[in-house]
């Protein structure tokens, strides 16, 4: 009995520390449940209820093109903060009364102001709440019998934010956990890399075989192993895992997060899977949803990403 405690234990503190891992922590625990709102089918926009549930796109800088260039040179990170992927969450319509939250880059911020019923559109003013630096206005409308949501966040402090002005294109989304989900594309961290000396086989002019090696830019990059295994439906074995680099392990174990719909707080982590068409950002919190298997490949995966080979020759294993 108290192995397994001991072992209950082990896994609850393995997907503390899965998901801690991140740049930073939300501690700002009123801001991270929310209900589920009561959300109609339509993605025509007809009716004011046709508004509710989750709105997700584009979170576009919008600013002058040589205020952008000067942020691209101070900023290597400046690309991964031009475009980024929010979720406009709708939760509550009171007459002209709107509120609701905001899922962007691991932040959850509540808003709250007024939609109005207009003559051929609806229109929403919300200002987000709390006492964040970064906080700002967002002004959207879209047209009736319409499925795009159109416009604009604006901060309320130039001097907090590098990128003051965004633009907004949203669609109505359905968020479901499906284990099955699969990713279509590789993940590489281009600020991550080491010059590899590489070995290989040649023959010289008089036709003699010779061996030389040159140096080669390796990154931290996954391999085909990624789109074999899957993290949500199998246990996978100590032999499973002991061989993967250590992105591929890295990238697995965040895959679970990501099918929960987790809002992921490292830019290229996050910028990864907002390639994957079937992503949705709209929790801070899913270790109640992980299944036993999840939590179990958790617990496994992160034992061997500690001490896993990060680089790899260019042409695989």
């Amino acid at each position: 009995m108290k192995l397994k405690y001991l072992f209950l234990l082990f896994l609850a503190l393995g997907c503390k520390r899965a998901i801690k891992n991140e740049e930073q922590v939300i501690t700002n625990q009123d801001l991270i449940n929310f209900g589920a709102p009561d959300i109609t089918k339509n993605t025509n926009v007809i009716t004011k209820a046709d508004l509710l549930g989750f709105w997700v796109g584009d979170f576009e800088a919008d600013i002058p093109e040589a205020e952008a260039e000067k942020l691209s040179k101070r900023d290597s990170l400046y690309y991964f903060n031009t475009v980024k992927r929010i979720t406009f969450a709708i939760d509550k319509i009171e007459g002209h009364s709107i509120e609701g939250h905001s899922v962007l880059s691991g932040n959850i911020a509540k808003f709250k102001g007024t939609c109005s019923d207009q003559e051929d559109e609806f229109r929403i003013v919300v200002d987000e709440l709390g006492t964040s630096s970064t906080n700002g206005k967002f002004e959207l409308y879209i047209q009736k019998n319409d499925t795009t949501l159109l416009g604009k966040w604006v901060a309320d402090s130039k001097r907090a934010v590098p990128i003051h002005t965004r633009k907004l294109n949203l669609t109505k989304r359905f968020f479901k956990y499906d284990p099955e989900y699969e990713l279509v594309n590789s993940f590489r961290n281009v600020l991550k890399s080491k010059m590899m000396e590489e070995e290989y086989e040649d023959v010289d002019s008089l036709g003699n075989p010779i061996k030389d090696t040159y140096e080669e830019q390796a990154y931290f990059s996954t391999t085909e192993a990624i789109y074999k295994l899957n993290p949500s439906k199998e246990v996978f074995t100590n032999e499973q895992v002991e061989n993967l680099a250590k992105a591929d392990i890295y990238i697995l174990r965040n895959l679970i997060f990501a099918r929960h719909g987790y809002t992921f707080r490292d830019k290229q982590l996050r910028s990864y899977f907002e390639q994957q068409s079937w992503y949705i950002p709209v929790k801070s919190d899913i270790q109640a949803e992980l299944t036993k298997v999840e939590k179990k490949n958790i617990a496994l995966l992160l034992r061997y990403e500690k001490n896993a080979k990060e680089y790899y020759d260019v042409f695989g294993r």
